[in-house]
């Protein structure tokens, strides 16, 4: 099923909007084989897993925009199916996030080999812009001139050029994605902080099984007080004392701020030089499409947790 959509026809249904790759609602339910009516209303009804930066409503300008530079292509392919002039709202469109998020709304195994073929593309995209030599150009004139200036500009250069480091899990391999989280917590050094408002029994079960105790000697787990449930906590303190014994002491925090609940969105694990933006631990164990990626761009976490509480 997954070859009957060819890559060309994916690449073309993806565009730049707020400097991001984008696809839009009706082309992803073609796609998938459903009607835009029916994506849209599995998203409304899961709307707590799509965040604005899994997804969004095109403004009236975006939207004016979009089909004045790709107008024809795309308003031949939504006429021909009478949807696109007709409708009666602004397009909702997907990031690579999103359209990753989607595969679990619409539970249907097309839309997971779909969206496997998608998550492909994307990936393309980011190596083909990684590696464009006029965009390495440009960085490396820019570079040159800010030679003589402060450290911190000479750092963001230094970033720059760092490769990017994704890697995806699919729902074809449970034990390698599971194996996947494993690596990152073993690979930490000194602390392990870990963002995750859904935090889960899996995510003690990888601390516990994965952690270094001769480099780890702290762990601070934020999440929300949603899934703190009683047999959650027993648990949690089971994992504290056992951690003590060997040296490392392990708290938890919910957030009680509102505001801060309702603008946290990913999931990071952060250690000592290195922050992981992840999939949350339910996505993982049930086997969802999802990917790891390796950024640059670290949370401010002291600033969280100062606003949280002790479980």
């Amino acid at each position: 099923m997954a070859n009957i959509i060819k890559q060309d026809i994916i690449e073309k249904k993806i565009f730049l909007i707020r400097g991001l790759n984008i696809m839009l609602d009706r082309d992803l339910a073609e796609l998938y084989g459903v009607s835009t009516k029916r994506l849209v209303e599995q998203v409304k009804r899961n709307i707590k897993r799509f965040p604005t930066d899994f997804m969004f409503q095109l403004t009236k300008e975006e939207f004016k925009n979009l089909r004045f530079h790709f107008g024809i292509s795309i308003l031949r392919s939504q006429n021909a199916t009478s949807r696109w002039g007709g409708r009666r709202y602004l397009p909702y469109v997907f990031t690579e996030q999103g359209v990753a998020m989607l595969s679990s709304v619409l539970n249907s195994e097309r839309a997971i080999l779909v969206n496997i073929g998608i998550m492909r593309i994307f990936v393309n995209i980011r190596k083909l812009v990684s590696t464009n030599k006029g965009i390495l150009n440009k960085l490396n004139q820019l570079e040159n001139k800010v030679q003589s200036h402060d450290k911190k500009i000479r750092t963001i250069f230094e970033v720059i050029h760092k490769p990017i480091d994704v890697k995806l899990l699919s729902p074809g391999k449970p034990f390698s994605n599971k194996k996947a989280i494993r690596d990152i917590i073993s690979s930490c050094e000194k602390y392990i902080y870990w963002v995750d408002k859904y935090f889960s029994r899996a995510g003690l079960d990888w601390l516990s099984e994965s952690l270094n105790a001769s480099k780890v000697k702290g762990i601070k787990i934020l999440m929300s007080s949603e899934k703190t449930n009683e047999k959650f906590v027993s648990l949690y303190k089971d994992l504290k004392e056992e951690l003590k014994s060997d040296g490392i002491q392990c708290e938890l925090r919910v957030i009680i701020d509102n505001k801060l609940n309702a603008d946290i969105h990913d999931r990071w694990i952060i250690s000592e030089n290195l922050c992981y933006n992840m999939p949350s631990t339910d996505t993982v164990a049930r086997g969802q499409y999802s990917e790891v990626k390796r950024t640059a761009n670290f949370p401010p976490f002291d600033e969280w947790w100062d606003k949280s509480k002790d479980i």
